[in-house]
């Protein structure tokens, strides 16, 4: 079931990062779950998990199972596990199932604790409009390198012309505080705020970009 899961989760951020590499896809994933849930894993554990050399274990498997909507792994298993189940299979197959995860979740406790290692080699600072890379040093705006977010996080001030979508996917995020909106080239968490950013809609672009307001 930990395969499925990550096809699931690399599937799901190849359509909201807009990459089509796996590489890529990890780099977002790893960002992802460093900011949202405090969480440590490089991209390289999460490529690993992918090829199938290794299993997630908890708490890696729960926060996973809520990037792709659901509370925790548990509910996870038991969305994919029952619409196929036999009304007389049921029992059987969901505790097969835990059996499963459960003999699965020590596997790769070490991998992610040298992610957590491997991550806090670098970090980098917002500058304005972008992040830079630079030593850490326990200042209070640091963060932890994200190679993703380094590369593509930017503020902008897009116009009427700016590609707002790709292929059906957003390429623009933004994030309204104080009745003031800002706008970013990748999702993730404000850098000076800590919010979430909100993908970009129709009704926003309409509305506060092509009407100037």
């Amino acid at each position: 079931m930990t395969e499925k899961l990550i096809n699931s989760v690399f599937e799901k951020a190849g359509k909201e990062s807009g990459k089509d590499s796996v590489h890529g896809r990890a780099e977002y994933l790893a960002e992802h779950i460093s900011e949202v849930y405090k969480f440590q894993v490089s991209s390289k554990t999460l490529i690993r998990y992918y090829k199938k050399e290794y299993s997630p274990s908890h708490p890696l498997t729960d926060y996973l199972s809520q990037f792709l909507g659901y509370e925790n792994y548990g509910g996870f298993v038991k969305n994919e596990s029952e619409p196929v189940l036999k009304p007389g299979e049921k029992n059987y197959k969901k505790n097969k199932a835990w059996i499963i995860a459960l003999i699965l979740l020590p596997l790769i406790g070490v991998s992610a604790y040298v992610g957590y290692q491997n991550g806090k080699e670098e970090c980098m600072i917002w500058k304005k409009d972008h992040f830079e890379r630079t030593a850490c040093s326990g200042k209070e705006n640091e963060e932890l390198l994200r190679i993703f977010r380094l590369e593509n996080f930017k503020k902008i001030k897009p116009t009427d012309t700016t590609a707002f979508f790709k292929n059906g996917k957003v390429q623009v995020w933004y994030d309204k505080s104080d009745k003031k909106l800002e706008f970013f080239t990748a999702p993730g968490i404000h850098p000076k705020n800590g919010k979430t950013l909100k993908p970009v809609s129709k009704y926003i672009i309409k509305k506060y970009i092509k009407t100037g307001e």
